[in-house]
C-alpha cells in the first residue's frame, strides 16, 4: 500500500484522496479564511472569517484525534446590509458562504425556501457544501493487524472518487461532481434517530429533476466508516487487503445497518476497493473502483449505485467516470481530466454528466498555480416535454472555473488566494451567477 500511495502522490494532488480530510499524522494545523463575493441573487459582500483547528496524537497503541470549526460571520438580515457579525462554532464554509448563507439562513435577507412564485429561491443551492462544525475519533490498534475505531469522521474507505474528498480550503474544493445540487452532503445527516441525536443513517434518496435547479449527482459510498464504530483488518507488506465493517451511526436492531468495506492491491500500481454502505436494509449503497497507476499517469475508475433494493418502483440511481492524472515528465506539472456520468433507473429521467479538469504548475518551491473549471449538465424528466408550460425545460447546466495561487512562506506557513466564478442554468431556464474570492492561511506544528 505504500508504494501505491508513492506513485500517487509523485503524479498527483495529495488532495484528491477520499482521506483527505482528516489527518495522516500526528500533529496539529490550523486553516484561517477570509473572503467576499457576489453571491446567488445578492451585492457583493464581505462574509467574514472561519477557523479550523486539527490535531492528531499517537500514544502507544491509541490514536486520537479532533477538529474544531469556529466563525465570525457577517448577518445580513437587513436586505443585503451587514446588521452584525455572529461569533461561534459554525458548520458553515467559504463554499456554502459562496452562494449566500449567511448566519441567518437567507441570502441576502430573502426568503430561502425552495419555491417562491413557483420558481425556486436563490439559496437552494447553500445547504449541500455545509461540513460539520467538529470530529473526534479514537482508535486502538489492537496489533499490527487489526483495528478499532470509534468517531464522527472515521473516513475509512476504498478507492478515491474524482471529484470529492477535498477539505474546503483545497485547490479542488468546487462543488461536488462538477457543481450538481443535491440533498446530500458530508456531515452526519438527518435522516435517524438515536436515543439523543438526530443524525443520519447513511440512506439518500436519489435527487429527481426538477427537485432543485440543477440535479444529477449520486452518492460516493466509497466510505464504509464515517459517523461509526469500525473493526479493520489490514496486512502489511508488499502484498496490501483490507477488510473491515462498522455499526453506523442510527443503528438499531429492528432495523439494522451494516456497512462493509474490502481494499485489495496485488502490487504496487494497481488498488481494487468496494464498500456496501446500509447492507441488511433497504436503500442500501454500493461502491467500487479502482486506481491504477504506471510511469507518470494514475487512472481512477469508479461505479456508484444508490438506493438499492427500495420497494419504491424504478428509485435507483448509478453514477460511473474516471479522471487520469498526467504527470509532464522532467516537470512537475500535472493535469487531471475528469468525466462522470450518472443515469436513473427511472427511464423518463435522462442521464446527467460533468466534465472537468484540475490543472497544477508550481513555478518553483515557493510558488504554485493552480486552476479547477468544469461543466456539467443536469438530468430533465422526458415528461415535461407534454405541457406547453414546461416543455423548453432542459435540465439546466453549471459552469465552473476557481484558479488559486499557493504561497509556501515557510515548511510550517502557506497562503492560499484564490477566485471562484460560477454560472448555473437552472432546468426551468433561470440563470444564477455567484463569485467569491478569499485567502487561506495554513499553518503546520
Amino acid at each position: 500500500m505504500k508504494k501505491i500511495i508513492t506513485v500517487i502522490c509523485a503524479v498527483a494532488f495529495a488532495t484528491v484522496s477520499a482521506f483527505a480530510q482528516v489527518m495522516e499524522k500526528s500533529g496539529m494545523k490550523n486553516t484561517a479564511w477570509t473572503g467576499f463575493g457576489n453571491p446567488f441573487d445578492g451585492k457583493t459582500q464581505y462574509f467574514g472569517l472561519t477557523d479550523t483547528l486539527q490535531a492528531r496524537v499517537n500514544r502507544g497503541n491509541v490514536t486520537v484525534e479532533g477538529m474544531l470549526s469556529w466563525s465570525f460571520l457577517a448577518n445580513y438580515d437587513n436586505e443585503g446590509d451587514v446588521d452584525n457579525f455572529v461569533w461561534g462554532t459554525t458548520n458553515r464554509n467559504p463554499l456554502a458562504l459562496h452562494a449566500g448563507y449567511n448566519n441567518s439562513g437567507c441570502s441576502t435577507g430573502k426568503n430561502t425556501n425552495k419555491f417562491i412564485g413557483g420558481k425556486y429561491s436563490n439559496a437552494v443551492n447553500t445547504t449541500n457544501a455545509l461540513q460539520d462544525s467538529y470530529y473526534v475519533n479514537f482508535f486502538c490498534h489492537l496489533n499490527k493487524n487489526f483495528d478499532l475505531g470509534v468517531g464522527t469522521k472515521l473516513n475509512w474507505g476504498s478507492c478515491p472518487a474524482p471529484g470529492y474528498g477535498a477539505w474546503i480550503w483545497d485547490a479542488d474544493a468546487h462543488n461536488v461532481q462538477g457543481g450538481f445540487s443535491t440533498s446530500y452532503d458530508e456531515r452526519g445527516g438527518v435522516f435517524g434517530q438515536t436515543s439523543s441525536e438526530a443524525t443520519g443513517r447513511y440512506q439518500y434518496s436519489v435527487d429527481a429533476p426538477g427537485t432543485s435547479d440543477v440535479v444529477g449527482f449520486v452518492h460516493y459510498a466509497n466510505k464504509y466508516a464515517k459517523k461509526a464504530a469500525g473493526v479493520r483488518f489490514v496486512t502489511d507488506g508488499d502484498f496490501y487487503l483490507e477488510l473491515g465493517s462498522a455499526l453506523p451511526n442510527g443503528f438499531n436492531t429492528s432495523d439494522p445497518a451494516i456497512n462493509f468495506g474490502a481494499i485489495f492491491a496485488p502490487c504496487d500500481w494497481l488498488k481494487f476497493g468496494a464498500t456496501m454502505e446500509g447492507a441488511f436494509e433497504e436503500a442500501a449503497n454500493f461502491y467500487t473502483g479502482a486506481t491504477i497507476g504506471a510511469g507518470n499517469v494514475v487512472v481512477d475508475v469508479y461505479l456508484a449505485m444508490d438506493s438499492l433494493f427500495t420497494d419504491v418502483d424504478d428509485d435507483e440511481a448509478y453514477g460511473t467516470g474516471v479522471a487520469v492524472t498526467f504527470g509532464i515528465p522532467s516537470t512537475k506539472i500535472t493535469l487531471r481530466p475528469e468525466l462522470g456520468v450518472n443515469f436513473f433507473q427511472y427511464d423518463e429521467y435522462t442521464p446527467a454528466w460533468y466534465t472537468g479538469a484540475l490543472f497544477s504548475l508550481p513555478f518553483n518551491e515557493v510558488f504554485e498555480f493552480r486552476v479547477w473549471g468544469s461543466f456539467a449538465q443536469g438530468s430533465r424528466d422526458k415528461r415535461w416535454d407534454d405541457s406547453s408550460a414546461t416543455d423548453d425545460y432542459d435540465g439546466g447546466h453549471i459552469i465552473t472555473a476557481r484558479p488559486s495561487l499557493k504561497y509556501m512562506v515557510s515548511k510550517a506557513l502557506s497562503l492560499d488566494g484564490y477566485f471562484n466564478f460560477e454560472k448555473r442554468k437552472a432546468f426551468d431556464g433561470e440563470d444564477r451567477n455567484a463569485w467569491s474570492t478569499g485567502i487561506f492561511c495554513t499553518y503546520k506544528f
